[in-house]
């Protein structure tokens, strides 16, 4: 595993592209982080449409009533759905680190050099667990530093949804693999994994129950870090870690495991 790290760690390190998107997911996401509740607050709902109405209220103040988003436990929810949004950011990290592999002929000299296809798979592995890790001590040191607390309230309450946010990172990091895998072309996985994200599956849950649709693998994703702005309908904000999203999830990437450990089976790396 420690030879697989570090031949992964030589591929990632001297790639520029990687520093550069890296050093864009930080720079979208902790001001962004910082000035979130600022752009609740500027949104109005009912806002002077009709001249009878009242002024309009912000929606950081309907949804926060007399909190804020920066307080604990609410707080973990708020950053983790922030995070979710720059997921893509890793997948092209992690698409261009195995598309790469593909353009220049490296993951077949890697096989004619000894490394065996579960080895192959295992590397990627551990790339997806670097990006998941990074991510999540992201939405921790951003949490620890825009929270703030009343006395008496344990900061970890409502931490556990950190925990789904990383296995959801795990699966959707998982599917652009899949992807990878299938296509090879950077450009065509990035529009692939974006058109299903958006319209694909939207469109596959509109024909199935939604107590099946749920399981659907990017309804999946929100399922396990559900959007906290909800509360504005009358939906709790609060976050119950749930055993069963997170099993989905498990069997999922187990899945798209195997059917990579397929088409590599297949030969699909010399096509």
């Amino acid at each position: 595993m420690i030879r697989l790290l570090r031949i992964e760690l030589t591929k990632i390190i001297y790639n520029r592209t990687f520093w550069i998107i890296l050093g864009l997911y930080v720079l979208l996401m902790v001001p962004i982080a910082f000035q979130l509740e600022d752009f609740l607050n500027s949104i109005s709902i009912n806002g002077g449409a009709d001249p009878k109405q009242e002024p309009g209220v912000p929606l950081g103040s309907m949804l926060l009533q007399n909190s804020s988003i920066f307080s604990y436990p609410d707080v973990w929810h708020y950053i983790s759905y922030l995070a979710s949004w720059f997921k893509l950011l890793l997948a092209i990290i992690l698409i261009i680190n195995i598309t790469d592999e593909y353009s220049y002929k490296t993951l077949r000299q890697n096989i004619i050099d000894g490394m065996n296809k579960w080895e192959i798979i295992g590397a990627k592995q551990l790339v997806i667990l670097l990006l998941s890790s990074f991510a999540v001590i992201m939405v921790i040191v951003v949490t620890l530093i825009v929270g703030s607390a009343a006395e008496g309230v344990n900061i970890t309450e409502g931490s556990s949804i950190v925990l789904s946010y990383f296995f959801s990172l795990i699966l959707y990091l998982n599917f652009a693999y899949l992807l990878c895998t299938w296509l090879k072309k950077s450009g065509f996985v990035i529009s692939i994994l974006f058109l299903y994200t958006l319209v694909i599956e939207n469109l596959i849950s509109f024909q199935i129950p939604d107590n099946v649709s749920q399981f659907l693998p990017m309804n999946l994703l929100e399922s396990l870090v559900p959007n906290p702005v909800q509360k504005i309908l009358g939906q709790s904000v609060g976050y119950t870690l749930s055993a069963t999203h997170i099993g989905a999830s498990l069997v999922y990437t187990s899945f798209f495991i195997v059917l990579i450990y397929w088409m590599l089976k297949k030969g699909h790396v010399g096509k």
